[in-house]
């Protein structure tokens, strides 16, 4: 019974406040009155306050507990990559600087100082973004644990962010850069950033790929998954968004060059004993399908054998959408292509590309008169 008369005539009152979630145990909280009238009414209030979740402050979580609390959301509900990058930010600059910290005492003035302090060490102002985010969220967990009032991160400005000018390659510049592979020792290398530049499709994304996802009958290739490591073990999910999943059309010439390596790919696994299916990994060349740092770092060492920038790796991608543009592609096309969930997302990141339409305006105007 919550309310029980004891032996000296006063009442206790005694009324479950909910289960810790840290520990699974059920929490209490007893009071003692000395009528049966104070009892009841002191019931009816501490219900009101705790099961209606209205007590705030009555935890004391460390911040260590609480981006644990953050950390396991994350697990649950993310992509196990967000997840690895949310616990790297946490450990990297979050933990030291907040371990003894009382959270219920933090302030708005408080975090703008540490983000002062960020920008003092000379981070650039994307890092900065990306931890001050972590902490705002990690704080948010805070707030629904019950810890804290209000998000003190709340109305503190992100930093303006300087827009790096886009690289791609020009279609003559990737061929130069195709030309200085060597066929014999790195056909592999040729194939991937082939169907890299010529699809548009995302590192994880071409990573990812089994041979059942290339559909030679239609030419096109299914993209509904993504690979990445975590703990140097492979993992596949989802794509970025939803939108993400799509068939995108290839040419002739790059099935032709798809098949080429697959061909060399069965002579390659034979020698470590591998069954070639058409559940392989596309640009499995060993045990496990490979990671996007080996691809990244051979862009630069082609480079060097001419006279070609590098550029990174999601840059093809960039240089696949400059190619489309240059082929005279609408926008739905390339929105498509590339799996953006709007028209809007390809205009913003790469409406710059497209030729200027105003001097084609102005020049029509010379019709009328």
């Amino acid at each position: 019974m919550p309310i029980k008369k004891n032996k000296h005539g006063s009442y206790n009152v005694d009324i479950s406040i909910g289960t810790d979630p840290i520990t699974g145990k059920r929490r209490r909280l007893t009071r003692t009155v000395e009528t049966k009238k104070e009892a009841e009414d002191l019931y009816y209030q501490l219900s009101q306050k705790y099961n209606r979740g209205k007590e705030i402050g009555t935890r004391n979580l460390s911040f260590k507990t609480v981006t644990e609390i953050y950390l396991e959301e994350c697990k649950l509900h993310a992509k196990p990559n967000y997840y690895q990058n949310q616990r790297y930010l946490i450990q990297k600059h979050l933990q030291e600087q907040f371990k003894n910290s009382n959270l219920k005492k933090v302030t708005k003035d408080d975090i703008k100082d540490y983000q002062q302090k960020l920008i003092n060490s000379g981070l650039g102002n994307k890092s900065i973004n990306n931890i001050m985010i972590t902490l705002k969220r990690v704080f948010e967990s805070a707030l629904e644990a019950n810890v804290i009032h209000t998000n003190p991160c709340n109305g503190v400005k992100n930093l303006s962010l300087n827009k790096e000018q886009m690289k791609f390659w020009t279609p003559d510049q990737f061929k130069e850069f195709i030309s200085l592979i060597d066929d014999e020792n790195e056909f592999l290398f040729k194939t991937y950033y082939t169907v890299a530049y010529l699809t548009g499709m995302r590192c994880g994304e071409l990573l990812a790929l089994n041979w059942n996802d290339i559909d030679s009958f239609r030419r096109e290739i299914n993209v509904y998954k993504s690979l990445t490591y975590i703990d140097k073990e492979v993992i596949i999910t989802e794509p970025k968004t939803r939108n993400s999943i799509r068939r995108i059309s290839i040419n002739s010439k790059l099935l032709k060059l798809l098949n080429t390596w697959k061909e060399k790919q069965k002579n390659l696994l034979n020698k470590f004993s591998i069954e070639h299916t058409n559940n392989v990994h596309v640009f499995q060349y060993r045990e496990k399908a490979p990671t996007k740092d080996i691809f990244s770092r051979r862009i630069k060492t082609i480079c060097e054998r001419g006279k070609i920038t590098p550029i990174r790796q999601h840059d093809l991608r960039h240089s696949h959408v400059a190619l489309l543009i240059h082929q005279r592609e609408d926008y739905t096309t390339i929105k498509e292509r590339l799996g953006h969930a709007s028209i809007k997302t390809t205009i913003d990141v790469y409406g710059h590309l497209f030729p200027n339409k105003q001097k084609e305006t102005a020049d029509r105007l010379d019709d009328l008169f």
